[in-house]
């Protein structure tokens, strides 16, 4: 009986506290759906619009992870629930940023320069407070799953569309010429340029660490050089000449790991014919050894 009374207290006092929260995520769901609607009937106001619907997605995944919080604290277990909640609608969030700013790699500003565009509206300053959310709720959704998670490798994945999104919602233009200290947008810039490099070897190194500890599948391994090939790119935009031929001697080394491993598991004339040109398929672009002067501004 004082057990029974222990638990109906513990569910009384979790509707009390999570209440609030799941009242905000109702609130945050509204009109989802008419949005999407309207993107479609006016693609001119789209990108703004589902701008503001990622940042709800983010929002609400935040309040599920509130919620597993709440439970955890009162029940001693993780809301799976909520949990599953979190990382759906923050995958929302991702889509909805990709789908404006386009889930490009390794590419050159000129190719997704147009589609940043159509966020013209939205100030720099605001830009890196989505991202500083993405990355934020990135982190917190894999704390709260634990490492034995059996998630731990699609997190591999959800970290690249988090990087490249960001990375795609950076002004490169803008950061050549971010040199005045008074601007409102100069830290802004720095610290959204510092967070995008930061999360592209983040991801080349995750990628890298998937194909050698599980298949090494060659997809992983070409992602992981795309995402390093990326951050070369934004080493040449800005003249960091340093660590542009770090990165280039360390694609030279995951090349080379790449061939020896073909060299391997196939006959010799297959692994050459298969090394010399790496498949691939989507937004995930083929990527040989380039020279620096072919990272094209």
């Amino acid at each position: 009986m004082e057990n029974r009374n222990s638990l109906k207290n513990k569910n009384h006092y979790y509707q009390t506290r999570s209440a609030p929260y799941k009242a905000k995520i109702k609130e945050l769901l509204k009109n989802e759906d008419a949005i999407l609607v309207e993107c479609r009937g006016d693609p001119s106001t789209a990108a703004v619009k589902l701008y503001a619907l990622a940042e709800r997605m983010i929002n609400i995944s935040s309040n599920y992870l509130v919620l597993n919080g709440i439970g955890e604290a009162i029940f001693n277990n993780r809301d799976e629930a909520a949990l599953g909640e979190a990382k759906k609608f923050y995958s929302k969030s991702l889509i909805y940023l990709e789908n404006i700013v386009t889930g490009k790699v390794d590419a050159p500003f000129s190719e997704y320069e147009e589609a940043l565009s159509e966020l013209k509206s939205i100030p720099i300053p605001q830009r890196y407070d989505i991202v500083k959310k993405l990355g934020l709720t990135c982190s917190l959704l894999q704390t709260a799953y634990g490492d034995n998670t059996k998630w731990r490798w699609v997190f591999v994945d959800m970290e690249g569309i988090c990087a490249t999104v960001s990375k795609n919602l950076l002004d490169l233009k803008r950061v050549q010429t971010n040199t005045d200290p008074s601007s409102p947008d100069y830290e802004p810039l720095f610290y959204h340029l510092y967070f995008v490099k930061k999360m592209l070897i983040n991801s080349a190194d995750r990628f890298y660490s998937r194909y050698s500890l599980i298949a090494k599948r060659r997809d992983d391994m070409q992602k992981a050089m795309n995402f390093l090939s990326a951050l070369g790119r934004i080493c040449a935009v800005i003249n960091e000449k340093d660590e542009l031929e770090e990165i280039k001697k360390k694609l030279e080394h995951w090349q080379n790991i790449l061939d020896n491993d073909a060299r391997k598991i196939m006959p010799p004339a297959a692994a050459e014919a298969q090394t010399s040109l790496l498949g691939g398929g989507g937004d995930w672009t083929p990527l040989r050894m380039k020279k620096a002067d072919t990272w094209k501004k």
